[in-house]
């Protein structure tokens, strides 16, 4: 079956998030193993503001470079690794009026449904083809009653929804009378085998993946680096959108597969993103996850969703929890318990895809 995906790939061509570029490869990945021809939308409705701002950063000339070649070698990892459409769509209009070519369209995974548009919710897909959402998120736990009234005839269009997270189960049935099933990021569908990790020659370190950060002291980093000292071990910073907070610590812009390696390779992981954390439970490391503060508060829902799911709540800290940082991060995870939730909700994916033909 011929499957069309729309999910981050504007975002991903303009932004280092290794977790966003590897859901796409990892939804791909899993629908191959079950027969079928997928491909994301290439959608390049960037935000050239954003863009802009970053070049404020080109005082810091060394990491800037670092960082921009670190953007090239995304696109080339896209490139190799995820099939996109032939034609490439710079507004919502371009996707109606040629529309890509598909049995299946599906909407997901990631916070899509953050700032709804109708594309978004695949308008642009004809009647009679299939449409779906995968682990598609919110971002939020409540919408306001003017965008529940606006994306209900959307969602009404689907023949199936899946979502992320469960607040957005509920969200979605108080607003359509529809099934909603809660299923697993697509990165979880995949064993770490499955990922294409470079080798790392280091050895005894400890590392660091930190996205939207304000402050060093939202994730205790003092106490990070005081724990490493103490265990004798090297400290890897990568933290692409805020890394001129840690310009002391050399921060390195890997590409994914080299991402992935240090992951695989590492003693131990400290992060306050969504698919940091995912990274984690793939390759079964040690690891303690910081909520986010501020603006980034409100996502914090799309993490206790998961670490409640598998029972992973005690690796959840906050800056208030850092003199517990060392205890905390020695306390072993159970990881065949962690798994036996995987490969149970494995199932449901499965079983998602197979109610419509697929």
């Amino acid at each position: 079956m011929k499957i069309s995906i729309n999910s981050t790939y504007s975002y991903i061509r303009t932004n280092i998030n290794y977790g966003s570029t590897l859901q796409c490869y990892a939804l791909q990945k899993y629908l191959k193993k079950r027969g079928h021809d997928p491909e994301h939308l290439r959608d390049y409705r960037a935000n050239p503001v954003l863009i802009l701002k970053r070049l404020k950063n080109i005082k810091w000339f060394k990491p800037f470079c670092a960082k921009a070649v670190a953007q090239f070698e995304m696109g080339r990892f896209i490139k190799d690794n995820i099939a996109v459409s032939t034609k490439g769509y710079i507004s919502e209009k371009a996707m109606y009026k040629n529309c890509p070519k598909a049995d299946c369209f599906i909407a997901g995974s990631d916070q899509i449904w953050r700032n709804p548009t109708g594309s978004r919710f695949l308008n642009y897909a004809p009647d009679e083809a299939i449409k779906l959402s995968y682990a598609a998120s919110f971002g939020r736990t409540s919408l306001p009653k003017e965008i529940a009234e606006k994306i209900k005839p959307w969602l009404n269009r689907f023949d199936g929804i899946s979502v992320r997270e469960k607040t957005a189960v509920n969200m979605v049935k108080s607003i359509v009378d529809k099934e909603v099933v809660q299923v697993l990021d697509p990165t979880l569908l995949l064993d770490m085998d499955e990922y294409p990790y470079a080798n790392i020659e280091e050895k005894k370190y400890c590392y660091c993946y930190f996205l939207n950060l304000g402050d060093k002291k939202n994730v205790s980093f003092d106490e990070i680096k005081r724990y490493a000292a103490d265990e004798n071990m090297k400290l890897i910073v990568t933290s692409p959108s805020n890394y001129t907070l840690f310009l002391n610590e050399n921060p390195i812009f890997p590409t994914v597969e080299k991402w992935l390696g240090l992951y695989k390779n590492a003693n131990c992981i400290f992060t306050n993103t969504y698919h940091g954390m995912l990274f984690c439970i793939i390759f079964k490391k040690q690891f303690l996850f910081f909520v986010q503060k501020g603006s980034g508060a409100a996502e914090n829902d799309r993490f206790y969703s998961l670490m409640s799911m598998l029972h992973l709540e005690d690796r959840m800290v906050t800056s208030g929890d850092a003199a517990c940082i060392s205890e905390k991060m020695k306390k072993p995870i159970d990881y065949e318990k962690v798994y036996s939730v995987i490969r149970s909700e494995r199932l449901r994916t499965d079983a998602f895809f197979e109610k419509y033909g697929m």
